[in-house]
Formats: C-alpha cells, structure tokens, sequence
C-alpha cells in the first residue's frame, strides 16, 4: 500500500517543504523546538513516521511543526485530508471495517437500508481518491524525471549534515552520510536517461558533497589512504559541477592528509594555490592551512604572510555550508597558536591558545583540543615550565564525548607526550601517558572505508 502515491499526502509534504523553506528550519532546529530528534522530524518532512514508514507521522509532531512553522492550522489540516486519504484507501483495499491499526479510523459497513449522506459522501471520496490515485501515477509516468523530490530530501539532508557535522559522533555521521551516497550513486549509476539536466547536476553536486564528507570522516580517524581515495573521487564530480564551496573544501582536505603524511610543503603549497580562487567561507581555513605547513618548515615570512590573510578573511561567513565548518574567530586564534609552537614562541603560543578556548563553542570538540594541546604545549615553552599545567591542558583535550575524539588530537597529544619526556617519572604524567596510549589502539577511532560498506 505504501507504494501507491496519494495526492493528500503530497500534498502535506509539499506545503510543509514550502514552509520549511520559507522559514529556514532545519530538521534539527525544529526537533530540538518540539522535543524530538531530527530524524522524527525527517520522517515527518518525508509524511512518514520514524521507524514506521507506512504511517502517517503523528498527531503530537504535525502540531508541533504547525505551531514551530507559524502554520496556523494549515499543516494540520492537510495531515488530516492525508489521514482521511489513507483511510479511503485502505477501505478500498480491503473493505469496510478491515483497516488496519495505524493512523485509520475503523468505520463500521452500515446495514441494508440504512446509509445515510455521510455514508455516501464517504464513498464518493473513496472513489475520487482512487481515481486522483491513478492521475498521480500516470503524471509520474509520463514525467521524464520522479528525481527531483528526492533530490531535495537528499538536499535537506546535506545541509544538516554540514550543520550538526562537528557536533556529531563520527560513527553516527558514517551511517547517515554512507547511507545517502549510496542512494545518490544508485541514481547516478542507474536509470541515468531519467534524470533532467537540472536533476543531473544537483545529483552530481551530491555525490561529490557526500563523498566529501566520507573523506573527511576517514581523515578523521587517521585513515589517510581512505581519505584521498574519497578525495580522488569526489574531485572527479566537482569537475562536472560548478561548486567553489566543494572544490576549496576538497583542497583543504588534501591539504590536511598532506600535512598529517608529512609532505609539509604539498600541504601548504595546496592550501595556497587553492585560496587565490577560494569564496569568502573558505578563504581563512585555507590560508591557515597554508601558514601551518610553512610554520612546520620554518618559513617565518611565509608564515606571517599567510596568518595575516588569515586574519583579514576570519569570520567573513559563519553559516554551516556542506563542506568545511565555518573559520571562526577562535579558528584563527587556534591556528595562530598552532603556528607558533612550529616557530618556538612560548609566549605567542599561550595567548592564542588560550584566547582560542575562550572563543571556541564547547561542541566544536576538535578545534577545542587543538587549542588546549597548544596550551599544553605553550606552558612548556617558558623559562619555568609546568608539567601539571600541560598534564591538565592535555587532559581537558581528551575530555571529550564518545565519537569525537578525532586522529588529529591523538597526533597532538602524542607530540606533548613527547615534550614531557623529561618529566616522565612524575606519577600525572606517567598517567597522561597511559591515556594516550590508550586512545592510540583503542575504539574512539573512527572506523576505515571498509566499514561503510
């Protein structure tokens, strides 16, 4: 039954997608508004309940999207055309006083003689949904293309996903981003001649973002070659596409894997011929990409050079777009710190370090780590170093919630394990130590490519 298309239905989804739009309301925007979780709201946007997709989505979340949506009614309405909708149907089906549970009603068959207008208003519409029913199917079969309301599910989706990214755990981002790039490549592998022009290139732009995202995700959990493997293919539909945001984010991946590999030079290098063409969103992050490989190599002039364009571009957009996070301003002050140790100013490195856990939002668990690691390391670089400090600083790195403990940290702590060398028999940092080591072979990895299979 649930593969028949209903017009009552559609017509629920289409005006709540309307003002969504119009309101700008993300799934997790309005689930955390009525006390669900995002993907009940999904499923409702889809009409459809979560973990049930043949029901309707119910009563308590269509009130609360109508309320959150300044509907004034109209949601709920058309939930309850869809509702009489699906009761028709199911009366057809299979007869009077046979519906199932869900959202039906049980309508009980009247005896001989005793119909009455209701009655034959309700088979009326019961005949009209069945013909409205097969007009919805025969337009679908004449459309050249049923892409284009998945594509914009599928497009809602990647825009959460770049929202709740870094505040996600990365297992659970490796289910939903695998999930939709095997739908997207089903789409693009398959019945190809159905897709528009238009629906080509909007599905193209998604598998390229979602195999963005695979990449970084691998990144993440130290799997390099994973990463670039990702890179590689998703460079393959940027090309096709026109899409800075997914080209600049692709070269700040590549430069990351360089950076983490070693080829210092490459890192920088790729970041800055990349920033010289890269929008306002990422303009910042790649010239801070490109001053921490020049950093690493020693090139003051050339380190200064890109943190001053860093700077200047910090914070010229925030809002979350699929691809790299927003550059804040903490961004700025972690990665001048970063650049600091690599040129040994202890003093330079404490203030941005810790001008950079000010700024930084807790849930941006990775940027965060980095800036108290820098601290950690900062504390070192002084005349009278602190070891406690460091131990603490390294320890409120890794106090982070399951799933978020990414492979660049663990880098990072490794290197302050390293500086604490002197100070290794002192019982916190014998323990610090352990910890690393811990989080080095334990599960908080994210798991490799294989497991998105």
């Amino acid at each position: 039954m649930q593969d028949r298309p209903r017009p009552a239905k559609a017509a629920f989804v289409s005006e709540l997608a309307r003002m969504r739009g119009e309101w700008k309301a993300s799934f997790t925007k309005l689930g955390e508004k009525i006390k669900v979780h995002r993907m009940v709201v999904s499923a409702a946007c889809r009409g459809e309940q979560h973990g049930s997709p043949w029901l309707l989505p119910s009563r308590q979340v269509v009130e609360g999207l109508d309320r959150e949506l300044h509907a004034a009614g109209r949601l709920v309405q058309l939930w309850q055309d869809a509702v009489m909708e699906h009761t028709a149907l199911q009366i057809k089906r299979k007869g009077v006083g046979h519906l199932p549970a869900g959202n039906s009603t049980v309508v009980e068959r009247p005896a001989a003689g005793e119909e009455n207008p209701t009655d034959a208003d309700r088979r009326q519409f019961v005949e009209l949904a069945a013909l409205s029913t097969l007009a919805f199917e025969t337009t679908r079969r004449i459309d050249a293309s049923g892409a284009a309301p998945t594509l914009g599910e599928l497009e809602d989706d990647m825009a959460d996903i770049a929202a709740s990214f870094d505040t996600t755990p990365r297992l659970t981002l490796i289910a939903e981003v695998a999930g939709r790039w095997k739908q997207v490549e089903a789409m693009l592998d398959g019945d190809n001649q159905r897709l528009t022009v238009t629906d080509s290139l909007r599905t193209t732009r998604l598998g390229g973002q979602l195999t963005y995202y695979l990449g970084r995700l691998a990144f993440t959990g130290g799997h390099y070659r994973d990463a670039r493997r990702f890179a590689d293919l998703s460079d393959r539909y940027a090309a096709q596409i026109d899409d800075d945001i997914l080209i600049g984010s692709l070269a700040a991946l590549r430069s990351s894997i360089a950076y983490y590999t070693h080829r210092w030079d490459d890192a920088a290098t790729i970041a800055g011929r990349a920033r010289r063409a890269a929008p306002p969103y990422l303009a910042a992050r790649l010239a801070a990409y490109e001053a921490r490989g020049q950093a690493r190599l020693g090139r003051v002039h050339a380190t200064e050079s890109a943190l001053t364009a860093m700077r200047e571009a910090a914070g010229a957009a925030t809002t979350p777009r699929p691809g790299s996070s927003p550059f804040t301003a903490g961004s700025a002050a972690m990665f001048a710190a970063v650049c600091a140790i690599e040129l040994g100013d202890g003093a330079e490195v404490r203030h941005r370090a810790q001008q950079a856990v000010d700024l930084l939002d807790p849930r941006s668990h990775e940027e965060r780590g980095h800036a108290y690691l820098c601290l950690a390391t900062g504390v070192l670089l002084q005349d009278r170093p602190d070891p406690a400090a460091a131990v603490a600083a390294s320890r409120a790195a890794a106090a982070v919630p399951d799933g978020h403990l990414s492979a660049t940290i663990v880098s990072a702590m490794t290197e302050v394990m390293r500086d604490l060398n002197p100070w290794a028999s002192d019982p916190d940092v014998s323990a610090l130590g352990a910890l690393v080591h811990q989080v080095s072979v334990g599960p908080s990895r994210v798991a490799p490519a294989g497991a998105l299979e």
